[in-house]
């Protein structure tokens, strides 16, 4: 075979492979950017309660209870290719009972990992950081999330400061042990998505006072209102999240009571 032979085969070769990774990022691109989506229904049972107040922003969703302007806020962060609007519903209840200003704030292609991932190389800002400077007058800050989105979250609380964290089917894979932080960690006894052995192998990357909860009937999506990750555990969303925000609302009470 002759030099130019090769040297033509070999521009082919680069350009079905420039193709393929550009067919590749397309795809990529298309699958993380089609989240799932909260329920309509879900959404709409919030923006219809006058205790809350549910405001759409082109970086999320942001909920505040009606009347008061709290000191305290949740940044929580959707789980990988989950939308903000699927945490509406059940996150409503923190800043209806707990006096709190929660803000969901989406993440470049759906992955809080990307947005930690760019702020730490100095490509980004943390999609807490900006949340808390949107909001001047919250005092006290803890952040949260659902799977990857509680990873992330528990990464950025690692070296933030911030009171404390809440996991919603998820689990810490650095150790804040020592920190002083208040963190809540729920599980729901249904869940097919969470790796239940890294969550106990890593459990004890939690401070000792940690609040653990298992929620019987309650599903890896239940922790928001959305539907495809997991096998549908009999249990209906309304109920999932009553069950969820009987063991959050009144940790974060207590919490924030002296706040």
């Amino acid at each position: 075979m002759d030099q130019s032979t090769i040297r033509r085969q070999g521009k082919r070769l680069a350009v079905w492979l420039g193709v393929g990774l550009i067919v590749l990022a397309a795809l990529t691109v298309g699958y993380f950017g089609s989240p799932y989506h909260g329920s309509s229904e879900s959404i709409a049972t919030v923006e219809d309660d006058q205790r809350v107040t549910v405001d759409r922003t082109d970086e999320g969703y942001v909920l505040q209870p009606v009347g008061t302007t709290p000191e305290t806020g949740v940044v929580f962060y959707p789980g990988g290719r989950v939308h903000p609007d699927a945490y509406v519903g059940s996150l409503a209840a923190l800043a209806r009972d707990a006096n709190v200003t929660v803000v969901i704030p989406k993440q470049p292609l759906n992955l809080a990992i990307v947005d930690y991932g760019l702020a730490q190389n100095g490509l980004g800002t943390h999609a807490a950081d900006s949340a808390m400077a949107d909001h001047p007058d919250v005092e006290a800050w803890y952040v949260g999330g659902h799977s990857l989105g509680g990873a992330m979250a528990c990464r950025y609380a690692a070296n933030a400061d911030v009171e404390g964290l809440l996991l919603y089917g998820s689990y810490c894979d650095v150790d804040i042990s020592e920190r002083d932080l208040a963190v809540v960690s729920v599980t729901g006894d249904a869940d097919t998505v969470l790796n239940r052995t890294a969550y106990e192998r890593n459990r004890g990357n939690l401070p000792a006072s940690t609040r653990f909860a298992d929620l019987e009937g309650v599903n890896h999506t239940q922790f928001g209102a959305y539907t495809g990750q997991d096998e549908p555990s009999g249990t209906s969303y309304e109920t999932a999240h009553s069950r969820l925000n009987r063991v959050v609302v009144p940790w974060l009470q207590n919490e924030t009571a002296g706040s």
